[in-house]
């Protein structure tokens, strides 16, 4: 089973769009690129990435400031996946083995284990909407990730080509009303996501988030042990608090 199968079910990226699009007009470039890095993407049976973030937040003592984190992820279709995550001071990693997903917090040196549902797709639904868990860049692995993102758009194009950390990309923008997302795809045989970025415009201001893929690795052989969790013998067992009103 290939990975578009079952994983990104969420759509963390494209809800940014507004759900009130006019008719969008779409640059025929711009939807022929998504829809083919979309496609590369579908195909995998396993892969493993590396994503760069920085995310724009509002912080009550000193205003807009910016949080940078590192991603590495690394997911075998139907039911693996381990992302281990650094946010400045912050680090934490979940181990998925299709039966449960494992937190655990390096700093704090407690882990939490949840039952999880038989797939990763319904996983990342799952802990989503259960603990407020957004999984990196797991927009690009959803089957639908062209026709939503034209669904939530007012309009789509292509804005030619530049160059991202050395490496050559077609450049896409995406817009709504309030927000604008722009991807750069490589220019090269696989057409794989290089870089995204997400702006949004609302009353406290203008906010961005932008990720930067790295160190893809497609198809790996990765043994199934390491989608398994083993707690350190002085590490404390704790209980995830769900959301508010779940």
């Amino acid at each position: 089973m290939v990975i578009k199968t079952w994983c990104g079910a969420l759509l963390f990226l494209l809800a940014a769009v507004s759900a009130f699009a006019a008719e969008p007009v779409n640059d025929a470039v711009a939807v022929q690129l998504l829809d083919r890095m979309s496609a590369v993407i579908g195909e995998l049976g396993s892969c493993s990435f590396t994503l760069a973030s920085s995310n724009d937040v509002i912080d009550q003592d000193h205003g807009l400031v910016t949080r940078c984190g590192l991603h590495e992820v690394h997911m075998v279709g139907p039911d693996r996946m381990l992302v281990n995550s650094r946010l400045d001071d912050l680090h934490h990693g979940y181990w998925y083995n299709g039966k449960t997903i494992t937190y655990y917090s390096y700093d704090e040196n407690n882990y939490a284990i949840v039952k999880a549902p038989d797939s990763i797709l319904g996983t990342i639904d799952a802990i989503n909407r259960d603990y407020g868990v957004d999984f990196p860049a797991a927009d690009f692995f959803f089957p639908n990730f062209t026709d939503d993102l034209i669904d939530g758009s007012d309009e789509i194009r292509y804005l030619g080509k530049r160059i991202v950390d050395g490496q050559p990309c077609f450049h896409i923008l995406a817009a709504s009303r309030e927000t604008r997302i722009q991807f750069w795809i490589a220019d090269d045989a696989l057409n794989l996501p290089v870089r995204y970025s997400i702006m949004r415009t609302g009353k406290s201001g203008t906010t961005q988030f932008t990720g930067t893929f790295s160190n893809w690795l497609l198809n790996p052989e990765l043994p199934t042990a390491m989608f398994d969790f083993s707690p350190p013998l002085s590490a404390t067992e704790i209980t995830l608090m769900p959301k508010k009103g779940r």
